[in-house]
């Protein structure tokens, strides 16, 4: 008989829930008419596609309109950083000021552990000439506040820090900076008489929070962003489908052009199923978030002190864990930890066979042979080279975090 798998990698993708699936089946089958569509069935579509809108605004409380429906949580990332400065760049040569990225200096600032989907086109933008700084975070994990604001300039156009980090799940302080942020731009337009986006709104504040909901308050207003990302398949939802909150009037250029879907902001005909079934997973996280927090913070917690009790390193290397543990600083599914002096890929290799799930550093980095998000606590390669992240979930029990520590230490034991 086969052993019942132990799945504890819930920050790199989470199982469908039947209850969203349920909302979705409907619309994969029956009603499967094209929003854009004047006839009933189109209609239908159309009908189901406002409720989810409205279903996903409820639960940020923003307006219906401020919410725009992408491919995922990357694509919404690349919305919001392209975006935002092509709509600032255009602004600056319609209104007949030739802007030169070079000369001109448009700034963001971010932070050194946001996840590849922000990196990635912050590098790119670099190469057009646009300055970026990476605002180091400390051996806590944690970007202070006082830094991000530090390292505004009077020619930042947007500030990106992540809500909470998909590898070590520190939680940084993004109300706070919305706070700070806000502050900055009311005096700004004080100072400042002309209007238009070079001058007055900037810089914009962007928040990458694909890995929040489920265990975060994500109101836009309290968390003060002008931007926000979500993505489903990280909250029991869909694969393929994820929102990008836009705040009435920030200016931001669409990156796919079409048909003019998503008011224009992301053309192409709506995945209906998916944006249903989106909407349906993000009303039960806010519904269960409180009382699921509570129980994973406990299994999270277990699972630590049966891995320090029963795991012997040899050489007397220390199990060494990765971000901050305060309650208020880390998600309450997350444990990273490294195991200096072992090879944690193949012994997440070895887990696996035994029919226990983990991972080494993010999903989205196949290629790279550590983690920079470790690496950026100060940490050396050693370090960074043997991480090892749990994340629970659901379906995750006492018994499988348990046989999942046992397991662990019966590999480790035998090397």
């Amino acid at each position: 008989m086969s052993r019942k798998r132990i799945y504890l990698d819930y920050a790199a993708t989470t199982p469908l829930d039947p209850r969203v699936e349920k909302v979705m089946q409907a619309f994969m089958r029956k009603q499967f008419g094209n929003p854009s569509s004047i006839h009933a069935e189109g209609a239908a579509a159309k009908k189901a596609l406002d409720a989810a809108r409205t279903s996903v605004a409820r639960s940020l409380e923003a307006h219906s309109e401020e919410i725009v429906f992408t491919s995922g949580g990357t694509e919404a990332n690349n919305l919001a950083i392209f975006g935002v400065i092509e709509a600032f760049t255009r602004f600056n040569l319609e209104s007949g000021k030739r802007l030169n990225l070079v000369k001109k200096g448009v700034h963001i600032v971010t932070t050194n552990i946001e996840h590849a989907s922000v990196l990635e086109p912050l590098r790119e933008l670099e190469k057009q000439g646009v300055s970026v700084t990476y605002v180091p975070v400390e051996p806590s994990g944690i970007v202070k506040p006082e830094k991000i604001m530090a390292a505004i300039r009077p020619n930042t156009v947007l500030v990106s820090v992540m809500y909470a980090n998909n590898e070590i799940g520190t939680v940084q302080p993004i109300r706070k900076i919305g706070q700070e942020i806000r502050k900055l731009r009311e005096v700004k337009s004080q100072k400042l008489k002309v209007n238009g986006p070079n001058e007055k709104g900037y810089p914009l504040f962007h928040s990458d929070a694909c890995q929040a909901p489920l265990y975060l308050n994500c109101l836009v207003n309290a968390l003060g962003v002008d931007v926000m990302t979500l993505d489903a398949h990280k909250m029991y939802g869909p694969k393929g489908i994820g929102a990008l909150y836009v705040r009435r009037g920030t200016p931001i250029a669409p990156q796919i052009v079409g048909g003019g879907q998503e008011r224009g902001l992301r053309s192409t005909t709506e995945n209906v199923p998916a944006i249903v079934g989106f909407a349906k997973a993000l009303e039960i996280a806010v519904l269960e978030r409180k009382q699921e927090s509570i129980r994973l913070e406990k299994l999270r917690d277990s699972l630590h002190s049966h891995i320090l009790k029963n795991v012997r390193m040899s050489g007397g290397n220390e199990i060494l864990i990765n971000g901050s543990m305060e309650k208020e600083e880390r998600l309450p599914n997350n444990l990273n930890i490294s195991l200096p002096g072992v090879d944690t890929e193949f012994l997440t290799l070895q887990l696996d066979v035994k029919g226990v799930a983990v991972s080494t550093k993010s999903s989205c980095l196949k290629d790279e042979h550590e983690s920079y998000v470790i690496r950026a606590l100060g940490s050396d390669k050693t370090r960074s080279s043997s991480s090892l992240r749990f994340t629970l979930g659901r379906k995750t029990t006492k018994q499988e975090v348990e046989s999942a520590a046992q397991i662990l230490s019966d590999l480790l034991s035998a090397e």
